[in-house]
This record gives structure tokens, C-alpha cells and sequence, in this order.
């Protein structure tokens, strides 16, 4: 019987790999290929493979990860032709809450349309949704929070 303790690893982005890895869960590494800097995890998907070690973080390392989000915005027409942005506020797990704005496409060319007066034109922390239901957003932020987007998308409260 093999009781040597396995080396562990915090997943700091699922990448592509979305079906078998969750951003801030902590995995055994099977395999370690210092050379090709690769690791093999057992995934969530119950699935022994290689991935990339830039994917993950030391065992006992901090990944702050999205807990919850709220409408700061009352929402008039949730569409896909929405031409409304609505702040949203974004709570993370060690506490700090952050907030961006979402549009939609429509609501994204309108704005541009309207605003475009020079040859550059900079939206920060905007992120485009396909409409204001509540699960395409919690879809949206989730996946940019797997993707280790989420913080970057957004400023600070």
C-alpha cells in the first residue's frame, strides 16, 4: 500500500477545460512533468489528464472566487435588444465587493453610436451579455470568474 502523500495544487483558472476543473478547488497531482510543465489531475469530471501547471497554484494558496452578485439597477426591458446598462455588485469570497456595468449588443452599439466623438473610443469594466435575465448574467460572471476574469472586469467598491 502506497502511503506517500500526493503533492496538491489550487486551480487558479479552468482554462478550456470549464467540465473538468473549478477555479479555487484543490486537486492531487497523479503525474508532475518538470519538463513539459505539465501535471496529471484526477478532474472533476472523474477524468485522469495532463494540463498546463500555469493553471494552477501551491497547495495552500489564496483564490478569491465570485460568492454572489445583485442588480444595483432596476431593470426596464431585459431583451436582447435592451439598450439599458445596469450596474451590478459582485461579492467575493474574502469579503471585497466589486461592480461593473452590463449591456447588451445592441445596448453596447447604441452607447458607441452616441458617444463616438474621436478616433479611439475606451469602456472599461463593461462586460456584454445577451440579455438581463438573471441566469444569463449568473452564467456570464461565473464563467468570467472560472476564466480568472472576473476581477480584472471590474473596480472596486
Amino acid at each position: 500500500m502506497n502511503n506517500e502523500k500526493k503533492e496538491r495544487v489550487i486551480c487558479q483558472s479552468a482554462g478550456t477545460y470549464v467540465n473538468a476543473l473549478t477555479r479555487g478547488k484543490e486537486y492531487a497531482i497523479v503525474v508532475n512533468d518538470e519538463v513539459k510543465q505539465q501535471i496529471k489531475i484526477v478532474g472533476d469530471n472523474g477524468r485522469s489528464r495532463w494540463f498546463c501547471k500555469s493553471l494552477f497554484l501551491p497547495a495552500g494558496s489564496h483564490v478569491t472566487t465570485m460568492v454572489s452578485w445583485q442588480y444595483d439597477d432596476e431593470i426596464k426591458d431585459r431583451s436582447e435588444k435592451s439598450l439599458e446598462h445596469i450596474e451590478v455588485t459582485i461579492t467575493f469570497s474574502d469579503g471585497e465587493k466589486r461592480w461593473c456595468s452590463l449591456c447588451t449588443k445592441n445596448g453596447l452599439f447604441d452607447y458607441i453610436e452616441r458617444n463616438m466623438e474621436g478616433c479611439v473610443f475606451l469602456i472599461e469594466n463593461k462586460i456584454v451579455v445577451q440579455n438581463f435575465s438573471d441566469e444569463v448574467v449568473d452564467v456570464a460572471l461565473r464563467s468570467l470568474d472560472q476564466q480568472n476574469q472576473l476581477v480584472r472586469s471590474t473596480k472596486p467598491l
